[in-house]
Formats: structure tokens, sequence, C-alpha cells
């Protein structure tokens, strides 16, 4: 809630750690949240969460997802990649298009994260939202079988011009599906929660002109912390994991689950990574 001590405003919020106020001048926060009273949320307690996010605590989640022209883009490879994560423990799976979404669901009962990635020139994928970007998109994955819809949560203007608030709004009341906000920073991650969302993911650190880095640099652990301490949401890592460790520090910091893709699934860049390594001159 806002407050006043003589002409200082004042934002109160609840966090998971403790009650805190904080100046509005020594904090840097979207307009749009200062009208809004507490961080709160209705699946603060496991047992109030609903199943598909019970499954997923402390659990490692698959993404599986191969691009139109790589050798294994199709729905049968793409289940072949979701159950081989699956046979080795994973519990839950992320995955790409209303095809591959149908195909795996016929086959494994596991929460699924379903999103659509548009086709986006890579020289603009900074600077436009390009994972389920509109109602339409999230109704064909709830029509597929995914529990949760994932969606950008940037700050970024959605293609058809609909506002993050409406867009999850229609998501949990028309389809009934729980809400997973890919986000790039803390602030967009407060704002998604603020607006409903039930989850709260790292994706898009680093993929926006506001944060973008090379594809070697790791994960933000400050970033993951603190959506840890300040959000009562589940918190997950999503996004740059190559290394166990990084998964177990991620858990340390108190996140919900971990999303590991790239390492686990794509075997191209995981050859590149070791055709990297090798010497560019003979060890004598």
């Amino acid at each position: 809630m806002l407050q006043s001590i003589g002409e200082q405003p004042l934002l109160v919020y609840q966090s998971k750690v403790a009650q805190k106020v904080l100046s509005l001048d020594n904090i840097q926060i979207l307009p749009a949240l200062i009208r809004i009273s507490l961080v709160t949320h209705t699946h603060a307690s496991k047992a109030d969460m609903p199943e598909p996010l019970r499954r997923l605590v402390r659990g490692l989640i698959v993404s599986a997802q191969a691009a139109e022209g790589e050798p294994l883009h199709g729905p049968e490879h793409i289940c072949a990649l979701a159950l081989s994560g699956l046979n080795g423990g994973a519990c839950g799976l992320r995955l790409e298009g209303r095809e591959n979404v149908t195909y795996v669901r016929s086959r494994t009962d596991v929460p699924i994260i379903g999103l659509i990635k548009a086709m986006v020139p890579e020289s603009e994928k900074l600077s436009r939202v390009y994972i389920t970007g509109t109602f339409a998109e999230a109704e064909q994955l709830a029509c597929a079988g995914a529990n949760i819809i994932a969606l950008d949560a940037t700050s970024r203007p959605r293609p058809d011009g609909a506002t993050l608030k409406v867009l999850i709004k229609k998501i949990k009341e028309e389809l009934g599906r729980l809400v997973w906000a890919d986000i790039s920073t803390y602030e967009e991650g407060l704002e998604a929660a603020l607006l409903g969302a039930d989850v709260i993911s790292t994706t898009m650190y680093g993929y926006t002109e506001e944060t973008k880095l090379p594809p070697d640099v790791g994960p933000d652990f400050d970033l993951v912390a603190r959506l840890c301490r300040e959000l009562s949401v589940p918190v997950v890592l999503e996004g740059r994991v190559w290394h166990p460790a990084e998964v177990s520090r991620a858990f340390e910091l108190g996140v919900h689950a971990v999303v590991v893709g790239s390492a686990i699934t794509r075997p191209q860049l995981i050859t590149r990574r070791f055709v990297q390594a090798i010497p560019t001159s003979p060890q004598k």
C-alpha cells in the first residue's frame, strides 16, 4: 500500500522474509506497480498449490525443443528427447508447438509447460516478443494438453497490442490453465507476480535489449536470489544452465524447480562446446 510520511511516499509490500517498507526514492520500480499494495499469492504453501506445481517441487524440468531445419525437429524426435529426459529423472517437460505438445501428451502424464515461438529474425529477438505472444496461441496449447502456459512477460510490446494483464487473466479464467511468466529482470518478475502469474522463470535473462549477454555467460544468481527472497510465487531458474553445480546453487537459493534445455537436448550445441575446447595448436 502507499503511505506518506511528510512528503515522502512509501511502498509497503509483503515478502517471504518479512514485511518491508521501502522508500520509492531508493528503489527502481515499474510505475504500474506503485498502485499495488501487497505481493501475495494464493499458492504460498505447497498444500495449496495446484497439482502440476506440486509435482514440480524441487525437480528438474527438461526443455525439449528443436527449430525447423534441425535434425531433431518433429514430434517423434521431440518425444524421444522428452521421454529420455523423464527416464533420467526429470519431473516435467517444457515443449514448443501445438503438435509437439499433443504428441508427447499422448505418451506421458507429467506436467507439460507449453509455448509457441513465433518466427522472428535473429536480429529482432532482443526487441520483440516471440514466446506465446497472443491468446490464440495460448488456446492452442491448452487444447493440445499443456498444463501450464509459458509466455513472454518482459516489458516489450506484445504482437497483438494486448497487455500482459489481460493475457494472464484470460488464460487463467477462460482456459483454466496456470501461467508461467518468462522474465529477464526483477521488475518484470514482480509485475508478473502482481498480475497473477503462477510461476516466475528467468528464461529471458540475457535475451533482451536490457539484459543481452554472450551465450556462454551463466545464470544471474543475484536475480534468482532476489526473486526467491521477495516473491511468494514459485520461482524457477531457466536459461544458461550448463553445469550440475548451477542446479545445486539454484536450489540452495530456494527455487521451486530448474529447467535445463540445451545442455541436455541440443546435441549440436553440446558438440560445439567440446569442439571449442580443442587447443588451437598441439601441446608440446
